[in-house]
């Protein structure tokens, strides 16, 4: 049977009988996956009955890693009092990582259908690009697998018991790779240079969270020491939030959330980029003795390749890696069975027709339930290769906690025909999305043609159109088009207030709604850990269901191909592990 379903008995059961081998594993097991699945209460109870067992052991190492699990459970159920104390445990037992007794030397090669082009932690947002960053550039903390948080250039910090203040203590004798120190004040600047209405970060939405974060983006004050963010000396930096953030650890593990060099192309983490073309990213680990890290990577080749044409080089040990980014287009990859060494990660994304509001025929209440009651479901899932999950429910995807389980329009091709002839609309509809997109676009232009009966249009454009259209800055035009939505942090408020709240930035829709709007700000102000999640769900009925500012139409799911002698590899939303963290071994 499924063993999953019952580690928590299991670990009840050893732990009576008192074989401690066992119940530590079943234990562990149990905590980690109620955390993962927001199953808080519960985690919290599993890690404290684990921490005795691992005590009388003396098992330290082990108890500061579940210290810092349990206080991150608690710090997401908003208990930042007892989050803190869990914190200050961890510190006194745990040992920051030490380097390999002798020096890196394997190469990894990763095929990928985008290289990362973006080095820069402010205008980084594409997730491969992000990834990059995290290799360049290290952060006041850092994801472990079982997305654990532990510390990275901070060897500690404090919150307060109401979760509006933190102080992070940055660790002695950090430097750039040029030698310049690394202060507290480059943590201050880095924010602020987000939050810079002049020349904004890409995720500028996420700092909103900070005291006179969005004041200071949208004008309404120009005194930037009133920002939130303050060295308090050079290794002190302290945080002060205008609202509870439960995510706002995974917060300080964003490139844009550390600090970043005020002087050329220095970087403070494993790897520095020694070759760059369209085609081919190189990048080497740094010689620098301050940087612990335990993997044997040495050189990282990114390379670019149509994913058809990767697996046959994987298969023949090419390449040690495949990433499989953004495409839905892998059902030639996945013939039936699942590739061995496909390493495929929980529905963590979304994928939805966005409309543009401001299109007077899509600004049309009737016209989008239309549209949304004339998907056909079955046919989409008929049609979806195996990392993609049809949507059945709101937005937020099923790996995420506040996920709205089966509010999706059902499909209706009475209700369909009734909601466009109430809305009045005679035109010809232009369904429009990435060339990734081609097969799902295809299925609902036939499902609408069949329902409306008129011809649907459908445009498709490469990657390297997007990349111009972003470049450029140029909005571009398709008024209906699926687009996808990765999570910077795993929290609803991610997706609900980045993507529809009227004065977010990554708002691309425009959709705007009082209700909505009140809404979220309750839910970002909320102390209560359930009733915040309640606000949220509301949130996204609204949006999905009363208001269809988008039509959810299925979650993603990371797929990486990685060979068995790659040792180490996790990823989960817009977090992975270091490259500098993984241990190749090839035969």
């Amino acid at each position: 049977g499924n063993t999953d379903e019952v580690v928590g008995l299991l670990a009840y059961h050893w732990r009576a009988a008192e074989d401690d081998d066992k119940a530590i594993a079943y234990l562990t097991r149990a905590a980690d996956r109620a955390r993962q699945e927001w199953a808080l209460d519960e985690a919290v109870e599993q890690y404290r009955a684990l921490l005795p067992l691992l005590e009388a052991r003396g098992e330290r190492q082990e108890m500061a890693l579940a210290l810092f699990k349990l206080a991150l459970a608690l710090h997401t159920d908003l208990r930042f009092a007892e989050a803190n104390d869990a914190y200050q445990r961890a510190f006194a037992l745990w040992t920051p990582p030490a380097a390999p007794p002798s020096a890196p030397t394997a190469t990894l090669r990763v095929g990928t259908s985008f290289v990362p082009n973006d080095p820069e932690p402010k205008s980084a947002i594409a997730w491969p690009n992000i990834q990059l960053c995290m290799q360049l550039f290290d952060r006041l903390v850092e994801a472990w697998p079982e997305r654990t948080i532990v510390p990275a250039l901070a060897e500690r910090w404090e919150i307060s018991d109401d979760g509006l203040r933190y102080v992070f203590h940055l660790r002695e004798g950090l430097t750039w790779s040029d030698g310049t120190p690394l202060t507290a004040h480059d943590v201050e600047y880095g924010i602020k240079r987000v939050l810079d209405p002049a020349s904004p970060g890409s995720s500028v939405a996420i700092y909103f969270v900070l005291e006179n974060g969005q004041e200071y983006y949208l004008g309404q004050n120009d005194d930037a020491d009133r920002i939130g963010v303050c060295a308090l000396d050079d290794r002190t930096v302290e945080f002060r939030l205008v609202a509870p953030a439960p995510y706002f650890m995974s917060v300080m593990n964003r490139p844009d959330g550390g600090p970043q060099p005020r002087h050329a192309d220095a970087v403070s983490g494993a790897f520095e980029i020694t070759e760059r073309t369209d085609d081919l990213l190189v990048l080497e680990r740094r010689k620098d003795e301050s940087i612990a890290r335990p993997g044997n990577v040495r050189r990282l080749e990114f390379f670019r390749t149509a994913i058809g044409d990767a697996l046959p080089g994987f298969d023949e040990g090419r390449s040690d890696m495949i990433m499989v980014r953004y495409t839905p287009k892998l059902a030639d990859l996945m013939p039936g069975a699942v590739h061995p060494d496909a390493s495929l990660g929980p529905a963590a994304w979304s994928a939805y027709l966005r409309f543009d509001h401001a299109h007077p025929a899509m600004s049309n209440l009737h016209l989008r339930r239309a549209l949304a009651h004339a998907i056909d479901r079955e046919a989409l899932a008929a049609a979806a290769p195996a990392n993609l999950v049809v949507a059945t429910g709101g937005v937020v995807p099923p790996a995420l906690q506040g996920h709205t389980p089966d509010i999706a329009l059902r499909y209706d091709p009475d209700l369909a025909r009734a909601e466009l002839a109430a809305s009045g609309f005679d035109g010809g509809l232009e369904l429009a999305g990435m060339m990734v997109w081609e097969e799902l676009l295809g299925v609902i232009a036939a499902g609408w043609e069949e329902v409306f009966g008129g011809a649907v249009g459908i445009r498709h454009w490469s990657w390297q159109t997007q990349e111009a259209m972003e470049v450029g800055g140029r909005a571009d035009q398709a008024y209906l088009r699926v687009t996808g939505w990765f999570p910077g942090y795993a929290d609803p408020e991610y997706f609900l207030r980045l993507l529809f709240q009227s004065d977010s930035r990554t708002n691309e829709g425009g959709f705007s709604n009082a209700a909505f709007d009140d809404l979220i700000e309750r839910a970002r102000r909320e102390r209560n850990g359930r009733t915040r999640l309640e606000l949220f769900h509301e949130a996204d009925r609204v949006a999905v269901v009363e208001q269809v500012a988008c039509i959810p139409l299925v979650y993603g799911r990371n797929v990486a191909y990685v060979k068995p002698w790659v040792h180490g590899w996790w990823e989960f939303g817009k977090s992975s592990s270091s490259f500098a963290d993984l241990v190749v071994e090839r035969p």
